[in-house]
């Protein structure tokens, strides 16, 4: 039966009430019914329905990717799907059955910056999303959006609803800047120009991205209970939801006693610069602090606000909240760590990953050409 002559069926409450409650795992839940599964997926397909769509699609990534992945990706691929709505949308395309080369026009539309989603505000939190022109994309942008609308026709042939592939012949544009040229670390005077604003809160959050590695998402949800300063080690939720235990600088040892439990004296720690404390893997004894929860909170977009604004004031060029982070690998390979080394303190899944610090903290080409 074609979507566009469906009878009209009103969504089963319990999926409804299952997008908003419990975990993703009891969200997939609602999905198990193979029949409705089908029925509501083929509805939704006809209606265009986002919430529906992409509650199947963050069901089937739970279910069959081993790892639905972080909040930011799933986030990412949330907006590749609106982005495919939007595309298919505006040429009358069924979602079900589209033409051929849909798939390639949708990722040369990325790429040339003619799909843009709408940002929600507090005035209009459901703003309209939008086919106008703008600034072309990124390839690793393009890339992460093309992931998640391939997720969605995934979920579709999951449910039964379709059998179409309309991205799998799709070849996006390769990247013409190399990956270590992209987003280049804090150099280290930068560093401490920006230790030398603003109060303990920023300062934590230099040093939890500069030293310790973190990631944006898992600085702002860090929290107190999370951090053993008498012991110079904190246990960090990152990617997955995958658990790694961190060893601390020791200042940011002194700046996280003097945000949470007053002054503590931290004197020389055996060690490199920033692997110091007891070695990574043993266990972290419980000593939750007095105060609020999170350590930093916030969101990732305010936490890059604030270091946007601190680099402004002390005249640092704004990299990114990320690239705090970058400088923590390379600093690390520069004192003559492994990348072993750099891959466990950073939480990377594989070696390979690391490889980018070296490359960063390589610097006998310059200096060689210096005396040129």
């Amino acid at each position: 039966m074609s979507d566009a002559h469906l009878p009209d069926h009103p969504p089963l409450p319990v999926l409804t009430l299952a997008r908003y409650e419990g975990g993703s795992l009891e969200r997939a839940r609602a999905w198990m019914d193979e029949g409705e599964r089908r029925r509501l997926a083929v509805l939704a397909a006809r209606d265009r329905d986002l919430e529906t769509l992409w509650s199947l699609t963050e069901a089937h990534l739970t279910l069959h990717s081993g790892a639905a992945g972080s909040r930011h990706t799933l986030r990412t691929y949330r907006n590749g799907l609106r982005l495919w709505l939007l595309f298919t949308g505006r040429a009358a395309v069924s979602l079900l059955r589209p033409r051929a080369d849909e798939g390639s026009l949708f990722v040369r539309e990325l790429e040339a910056g003619k799909l843009h989603l709408k940002r929600a505000s507090k005035n209009k939190p459901q703003a309209a999303d939008s086919a106008q022109a703008g600034r072309p994309l990124s390839a690793s942008s393009v890339n992460a959006y093309l992931a998640g609308a391939r997720s969605l026709y995934r979920a579709l042939r999951w449910a039964g609803a379709t059998s179409v592939d309309p991205f799998l012949d799709v070849r996006p544009r390769a990247d013409k800047v190399a990956r270590w040229d992209k987003r280049q670390p804090y150099p280290q005077a930068a560093i401490e120009a920006l230790l030398k604003v603003g109060d303990a809160r920023h300062r934590v959050t230099v040093l939890l991205g500069a030293h310790a590695g973190l990631r944006a998402s898992e600085i702002v949800r860090l929290r107190r209970s999370d951090v053993d300063v008498a012991a110079g080690r904190l246990r960090v939720v990152g990617k997955g939801d995958k658990v790694r235990v961190v060893n601390l600088s020791a200042s940011l040892r002194r700046e996280l006693a003097a945000l949470l439990v007053g002054p503590l004296s931290v004197g020389p720690l055996p060690g490199s610069p920033l692997l110091v404390g007891p070695p990574p893997g043993s266990p972290l004894p419980d000593s939750p602090l007095p105060g609020a929860e999170l350590v930093i909170g916030g969101t990732p977009e305010s936490a890059r606000l604030r270091l946007r604004r601190a680099c402004l004031h002390v005249g640092v060029p704004f990299l990114s909240l990320h690239a705090l982070r970058h400088s923590a690998g390379t600093r690390l390979v520069r004192s003559g760590r492994t990348l072993q080394d750099v891959a466990r303190h950073l939480g990377h899944a594989s070696v390979a990953t690391a490889e980018i610090y070296a490359k960063w903290a390589d610097e006998s080409l310059q200096n060689e050409l210096d005396n040129w």
